[in-house]
């Protein structure tokens, strides 16, 4: 048996929408509401999202502005802004730029000027502060990081993960030495991708499973101040349980029998798995499993 390195595109597949279950609020009916242009209802199906304990998606944050402004509820949206432009969620550029319906009637709103400047004021002063050298690195060793294993998966049965192993082991070297010396890397310090990019190489620094607990520590602190993203440590959380021989307990690692069939590891609380699941940001476990399907291309039970 072993155990699937998860790719970076399964993580942002599983994080923009995710499908809840029928009785919670869902991006899926949100979007479906946009392109239906019920944007009232588009509004407050991602208001419903935003008020859950995972809140919305990284990205999704211009969503809600733009059904919010189609909607006419333009103050709404400019309060959205206000409370998130300072948090990095809003890409400034789309926000002056992209063509869509709400963000083009928000600017020519009275009051568009002035939380334009002020977004501009607030980007500007978040990427100073931010170490782009390290963020750079980070992309780009993260990018080796997936180029080794999407070449495993494009080469089917006959893929061999140790082919991932040289990566891994110089990737996780380099960023315990960052970490020793700078902290874990948080949205604050590299961005949002850079921060990504950071947990990615951590979660697949699988042989050393010490410096994956550091890391878990580290990650569950900047948790709680909104600098790591709830998948991530849920990811992250899963890994190190079940090398510590425990149930995992949000159901994001699998193994896979001899015939290549991928099914779900050692998991605590079946029954309350998707509750869990919801609460970081994470999609139904069923759905989890059709997109694992769609990535490896084989059976997953």
């Amino acid at each position: 048996m072993k155990h699937w390195h998860v790719l970076f595109v399964s993580l942002v597949v599983a994080g923009i929408a995710p499908a809840y279950a029928a009785d919670a609020p869902s991006l899926d009916a949100a979007i479906q509401a946009y392109d239906a242009k019920d944007y009232g209802k588009c509004a407050d199906t991602l208001a419903a999202v935003d008020a859950a304990p995972a809140g919305l998606p990284n990205g999704m944050d211009l969503f809600y502005v733009e059904c919010l402004a189609a909607a006419g509820r333009t103050d709404a949206a400019f309060a959205v802004l206000d409370k998130q432009l300072p948090q990095g969620r809003i890409d400034v550029e789309d926000l002056k730029h992209k063509d869509r319906p709400g963000l083009n009637k928000l600017r020519t709103a009275s009051g568009w000027a002035t939380m334009l400047a002020k977004a501009e004021r607030l980007d500007a002063a978040r990427q100073a502060r931010i170490d782009q050298s390290l963020r750079q690195e980070l992309l780009a060793r993260v990018e080796k990081d997936q180029a080794v294993r999407q070449k495993v998966i494009a080469e089917g049965a006959g893929g061999s993960w140790e082919h991932t192993v040289p990566v891994d082991r110089d990737n996780t070297a380099w960023l315990k030495k960052v970490v020793m010396e700078k902290g874990w890397p948080t949205k604050s310090m590299v961005g949002e991708d850079g921060s990504k990019a950071a947990f990615l190489i951590a979660q697949h620094a699988t042989l050393d499973p010490t410096f994956q607990e550091q890391v878990l520590a580290q990650m569950q602190a900047a948790l709680a101040q909104k600098e790591a993203d709830p998948a991530d440590f849920a990811l992250l959380k899963d890994r190190v349980l079940l090398h510590q021989g425990k149930p995992q307990r949000y159901g994001t690692q699998f193994g896979t029998d001899p015939d290549g069939t991928m099914f779900l590891d050692n998991t605590q609380d079946l029954d309350g798995l998707d509750a869990r699941r919801q609460a970081m940001g994470l999609p139904p476990i069923a759905d989890y499993k059709k997109t694992l399907s769609e990535l490896y291309h084989v059976k997953v039970r």
